[in-house]
């Protein structure tokens, strides 16, 4: 089985519905047959690499800063609850994603794509890491074992900016508009951080139908004779 999951980095519904997910496949009898791809997508594009402070923040909102504050509160305490993730919103560093999801396509190729998305998601939530700021994504993927030197020549370059582009033009064709989105098999999807228990019910159901298709394609080829049984000729 295999799972798409469209995020970002520095959505907090995202690392939840992630959270949710390695739970639920902690507890499928048949995870460790399930392969889980991170896929790109960017909440806002045209992001500029700055520090905002709650007011600045609240002004660019539209709200007053105890509105702001209060949303903040509850954000917090959601993603320490669910995902065991402490968020600082103290002169939050608003950063560009797309290049650490370019970062994350380079891991991908190494085999470290999960563990170089979780640590871009504690870097953005949790650390006020710039994560635009390319020392900071060399730093980032030497500490998941990734080649300083290869992974500055990667970002020097354009590599994997079609790989993104590739992932976000995907996502508009499914018509994604939000984030965390999954799809299985790609065929069922399930948009937002869903309770564990929905994910592990997808994930039986779409096993159990993937198991029947097997037996029917085992089934088909056991009769691949060229006999003729209920008026059915197998050629």
């Amino acid at each position: 089985m295999r799972i798409d999951v469209w995020s970002d980095f520095g959505c907090p519904f995202c690392v939840i519905g992630k959270r949710k997910l390695e739970n639920a496949l902690g507890k499928f009898a048949m995870g460790d047959k399930v392969e889980v791809v991170y896929r790109s997508f960017q909440l806002d594009p045209k992001a500029e690499n700055r520090t905002l402070s709650t007011q600045q923040l609240a002004i660019e909102k539209g709200m007053s800063v105890e509105q702001m504050k209060v949303k903040q509160a509850q954000v917090a305490n959601m993603l320490k609850k669910e995902a065991g993730l402490e968020i600082n919103y103290d002169q939050v560093v608003i950063a560009n994603t797309f290049d650490g999801h370019r970062l994350a396509h380079f891991a991908a190729k190494e085999g470290k794509g999960a563990e170089l998305t979780e640590r871009l998601i504690r870097a953005y939530l949790s650390e006020r890491m710039n994560i635009a700021d390319h020392n900071v994504l060399i730093s980032l993927g030497s500490e998941m074992g990734l080649n300083d030197c290869d992974v500055a020549q990667m970002l020097k370059s354009d590599a994997y900016t079609d790989s993104v582009k590739a992932d976000i033009t995907e996502a508009k064709e499914l018509n994604i508009s939000g984030v965390p989105f999954f799809v299985f098999n790609n065929k069922y999807t399930l948009s937002g951080a869903q309770p564990e228990e929905v994910f592990l019910n997808v994930l039986n159901s779409v096993w159990d139908e993937e198991k029947k298709l097997e037996e029917l394609e085992e089934m088909n080829r056991s009769n691949g004779d060229d006999s003729c049984t209920d008026g059915v000729c197998n050629v």
